[in-house]
């Protein structure tokens, strides 16, 4: 059997599996793909694009499409996205004149961007921005990766958390979850830096939870000792000096510091 058909009853071994949401199959197919593709002479930098057989290069891209979001999402698998990404980026650009466009592109583009967010990669975020072209900033899946980099530059952390119920598909839950607890915790650092006590309603709005539950679930989680007093309606803060309550504080703003250090040296 020649590496293209073996590639190729792979490929489809590998669709079926994703459809029935079957990760662990999916993984070990696309580690035999992977193999398979090995014996094809147009892998993504292997030969000029003009010379390359379209046949070859659309099973590679369709590959690592579902890998990335079949298998490394999934299994919460941020390293393997990465570089799933990687090459699927080599195949959008160098390869954009000799394959048809894509259905997930946009949605992978605007995934890569958000892990990047989510990984506090703010110069590489910039970077892979500037390599998509301007006019698809307006795609949702491009456009909703952009909105929450300027959110978290303006400050406007709520409006970070509340976007987890506008993404643009169910893909983009996992990494809007992973910034929007980052930006929990320095909403929280900062506040119990601040306050003594808060009355609880204010504590729900200001981290996004619906109940003293939800609350003290996470305070439990983050081994904060926050006291939730439902009855009473406060929360309560652990009492330290002056000077303990300000380093959590101080953190939050050398790093907005860093941020917009960073965005500058940049542009």
């Amino acid at each position: 059997m020649s590496g293209l058909k073996e590639a190729e009853g792979l490929l489809g071994k590998l669709r079926d599996a994703c459809k029935k949401g079957n990760t662990d199959e999916a993984s070990k197919l696309l580690s035999q793909i992977k193999i398979a593709t090995m014996k094809l002479g147009s892998l993504p930098g292997m030969k000029p694009p003009s010379e390359s057989d379209p046949k070859e290069l659309l099973l590679v891209r369709e590959a690592y499409e579902l890998a990335c979001l079949h298998v490394s999402l999934p299994q919460d698998d941020v390293p393997s996205f990465d570089r799933h990404m990687s090459q699927l980026k080599t195949l959008y650009a160098d390869y954009a004149g000799v394959l048809p466009a894509s259905e997930r592109q946009f949605e992978l583009q605007g995934l890569g961007l958000l892990s990047l967010l989510a990984q506090s990669k703010i110069a590489e975020f910039h970077t892979e921005l500037e390599l998509i072209p301007v006019d698809r900033w307006e795609n949702p899946f491009i456009r909703f990766p952009i909105k929450l980099e300027q959110y978290l530059m303006e400050g406007s952390y709520q409006k970070v958390l509340s976007s987890v119920g506008e993404v643009p598909a169910p893909s983009y839950r996992g990494f809007v979850d992973k910034l929007s607890g980052t930006v929990r915790d320095s909403i929280a650092e900062s506040t119990e830096a601040a306050y003594k006590s808060l009355p609880l309603a204010v504590a729900l709005k200001m981290l996004r939870f619906k109940t003293a539950g939800e609350l003290g679930d996470y305070t439990a989680m983050r081994e904060r000792e926050w006291v939730v007093d439902a009855k009473a309606g406060t929360v309560r803060f652990k009492e330290e000096d002056k000077e303990d309550l300000e380093v959590p504080s101080q953190r939050v703003i050398v790093e907005t510091l860093s941020y917009a250090k960073e965005l500058e040296r940049i542009v």
